[in-house]
């Protein structure tokens, strides 16, 4: 932070000179990218490594003028390190006098580095070798028997849908069978992987007087869902090797929307997380209000099913990632996926058991999995919380306001403790290779349970205002539409503009408090948002969230948001030169990204979140009590 502040203060007042693009081109290559295809035909002579190389001049009492570049190019923490160069090469043809091929062999670094700096020698600098990973064109890993296991559960799997689905197809083309009012068990069992069966259930609109009115929520999910696939497409060019590295610095130097989102856009999640509180809370009051007891008993059953549904899809990602993902015949970006792999085939119980935010976390199997074991926990937590409040109906608002304060609070004062920004990380030191997620702050106040609260928080006192007062007319005056607009642009504003015209960062107790506050900010002004559509208002903006389509693309945003980061590994794996990075190219990569994960998010639904969906209801069938008649 120091370094950014000094850095801007110094470009200001001119005692620093801003770099031109010739003294910017005089630097050593940032990334140098050797060809991989080429040096994997070497043979037993196959030798490609990723290499850290550190610079310094050969005379530091009288550095040469290009080390005066470097150091200024890297002054702001916001840019890369030009001292610290990304190398990528084929050891026998860009160091043909390197005799070792062990990258662990203490003489390998030294010829290594001699290499590297007869290279360097004429701008009159040198440097070092600070980490090195190799790899010959052997496969990386072999073929074991878990690999073996997988793949034959996997294709006995897709072999019984298929089936179901055959049997599912002729079953109906039969008049005496398509007559029957009635399934026995066995059919109603294996119609639930039927992929006819679901894809109707797909393509039908659900009904319904809540539906109706909650028409948006199923929009602005869908939306949501593209807001993170963006937010993850911008994270696989920044983590990978740049052919234009000084646009990233330039994007940071020039923040706006499109880069600051990445970077604080943690808040997005808090509409899920609010939404899972609210559907909650009006399905537990209505379960209430026809006599039906909220029971221990019942919150098990409740858990049980949610678990059901959602453990199949997480299984194929997990199981994929441990197994078959690590023999993809990845090109010289590698490492990541490798991490990924590497991860879930130590962790990936955590994942099953929607406890890998709390396990190993700096180890966690498919990162952006912390969603689900958050979600799901809040999920039993506000279970628990209903069960007791259920009866005191009137002290709900009460006890949710307290909460929500104790919760501010408490992030503010966690947040002003270790002192972090405001921001994820916009530093191309931490977001090259994805080291970000890596460190605490990631862990602490982005993808911890405590720091997401606000957002269930609310979702409760949302619901339970919608259930108490959804047959009441609230914007009957145009006064109360002005000032529902206006309230959502005043939390929206603070969430979205405060960064831009004030440094937030400027002292720990400002950070601390936008970070405390942006989460609440931003749930509370998608609640009124949907509170006001669901009575009416909002105009052209409603008609945006509730158009047709969206309801069947929101059935699958859960599979969209755990699949398609695997879309995401792939593509960055099978990538062999380094990116050029610009809105336009990334425009591209976002369309096809958002292509992608619907399409995999469409299969993943068919052939595993709908059946276990449907399973789910078949083993807990829930039973509503007939409501006593008022004598």
């Amino acid at each position: 932070m120091a370094l950014k502040v000094i850095f801007v203060f110094s470009l200001i007042f001119g005692l620093v000179p801003a770099i031109t693009d010739e003294e910017y081109a005089s630097m050593p290559e940032l990334f140098q990218v050797d060809n991989y295809d080429t040096c994997m035909m070497l043979g037993k002579k196959a030798f490609y490594c990723s290499i850290t190389y550190q610079l310094e001049p050969i005379d530091q009492r009288n550095p040469p003028n290009i080390w005066r570049v470097i150091k200024e190019a890297s002054a702001s923490e916001l840019h890369y390190r030009h001292d610290k160069l990304h190398l990528m090469a084929c050891i026998p043809q860009r160091c043909p006098n390197v005799r070792i091929y062990n990258e662990t062999h203490p003489d390998f670094h030294s010829q290594l580095t001699e290499c590297y700096n007869r290279k360097y020698r004429t701008m009159d600098l040198r440097g070092n070798v600070l980490e090195v990973r190799c790899r010959s064109n052997k496969p990386l890993y072999d073929i074991d028997n878990m690999d073996y296991i997988a793949g034959a559960i996997f294709t006995i799997y897709i072999a019984l849908v298929l089936l179901a689905s055959a049997y599912d197809y002729t079953r109906k083309s039969d008049p005496a069978e398509s007559t029957k009012n009635t399934k026995p068990p066995f059919e109603k069992f294996v119609t639930a992987f039927s992929i006819p069966t679901n894809w109707n259930k797909l393509k039908s609109v659900p009904t319904g007087e809540d539906f109706d009115k909650l028409k948006s929520v199923q929009g602005i999910r869908v939306y949501m869902t593209v807001l993170v696939i963006m937010v993850h497409t911008s994270i696989t060019f920044v983590g990978v090797p740049l052919i234009n590295p000084r646009f990233f610095e330039q994007s940071n130097d020039n923040p706006d929307f499109t880069t600051e989102i990445p970077k604080r856009g943690i808040y997005l999640l808090s509409f899920h997380f609010m939404m899972s509180s609210w559907m909650l809370m009006i399905s537990m009051l209505a379960k209430a209000d026809r006599n039906e007891e909220i029971t221990l008993g019942f919150i098990v059953k409740t858990v049980i099913k949610r678990y059901v549904r959602f453990l199949p899809s997480i299984i194929v990602i997990v199981g994929f990632y441990a197994t078959w993902a690590r023999h993809i015949p990845f090109g010289p970006f590698w490492e990541g996926m490798c991490e990924e792999v590497n991860r879930c085939r130590k962790n990936w119980w955590a994942n099953i058991l929607f406890v890998q935010n709390h396990v190993d976390r700096y180890n966690m199997c498919h990162i952006v999995s912390w969603f689900l074991a958050v979600e799901m926990q809040y999920y039993i937590i506000s279970l628990f919380f209903i069960m007791a409040m259920v009866k005191f109906r009137n002290k709900i608002p009460v006890v949710i306001g307290i909460m929500l304060m104790v919760n501010i609070v408490f992030a503010f004062l966690d947040h002003y403790r270790h002192g972090y920004p405001s921001t994820l990380s916009g530093k191309p030191e931490e977001t090259y290779r994805v080291v970000f997620n890596k460190k605490p702050q990631w862990h602490d106040h982005f993808a911890s349970y405590h720091a997401n609260a606000a957002g269930s928080i609310i979702g409760l006192g949302f619901g339970y205002f919608y259930y108490k007062y959804k047959n009441q007319l609230l914007f009957g005056k145009k006064v109360t539409v002005l000032l529902w607009w206006i309230s959502i642009s005043i939390l929206m504003g603070f969430v979205f503009f405060s960064p831009f015209l004030y440094n937030i960062d400027a002292t720990e107790v400002s950070s601390a408090v936008w970070v405390a506050l942006s989460r609440p900010c931003f749930a509370s002004a998608m609640g009124l948002l949907i509170i006001g559509f669901s009575q009416g208002i909002g105009g052209f903006y409603k008609w945006i969230f509730e158009w047709g389509p969206l309801s069947i693309l929101a059935k699958l945003s859960f599979t969209v948001y755990i699949g398609h980061t695997v879309f995401q590994h792939i593509r960055v794996g099978l990538l062999w030169s380094p990116v050029h990075f610009d809105y336009f190219t990334f425009v591209v990569y976002c369309l096809a990204d958002i292509f992608a994960g619907f399409i995999l998010g469409l299969w993943l639904t068919l052939f595993f979140e709908m059946p276990s969906n449907e399973l789910a209801n078949m083993m807990f069938k829930s039973k509503r009590a007939v409501p006593k008649k008022k004598e």
